[in-house]
């Protein structure tokens, strides 16, 4: 299915107040300005359902799509971590950013 400007608008009117739609539809417009921004209607979909309505997360979503769009598409597709798997997770990351500030080069 190809995703238009008006799934877009539906999409934020969905998730945002009218109020803030000009001030959103802004903020999406910001991915896709780059000719190597691709599939400019599915991540501006992608960042407005992952920002769950708040402005400040759909500015970061945007920003993290403009540097590399898969992931956002995949958070979109993969979900929320569990809390245990976020965790597990988080515990894994402390363990090899801990063992790499052992690490002395001479």
């Amino acid at each position: 299915m190809t995703l238009t400007k008006q799934d877009v608008f539906v999409a934020a009117r969905a998730a945002f107040q009218d109020a803030e739609i000009s001030e959103v539809m802004a903020v999406i417009a910001m991915y896709g300005t780059e000719p190597y921004e691709r599939e400019i209607e599915r991540v501006q979909i992608a960042t407005i359902e992952l920002s769950g309505g708040s402005k400040d997360k759909l500015i970061q979503m945007v920003k993290a799509a403009k540097s590399d769009y898969r992931d956002v598409l995949a958070w979109q597709q993969l979900g929320p971590y569990s809390p245990d798997v976020g965790a597990k997770l988080q515990a894994t990351a402390k363990a090899l950013t801990d063992k790499w500030g052992d690490i002395q080069t001479t």
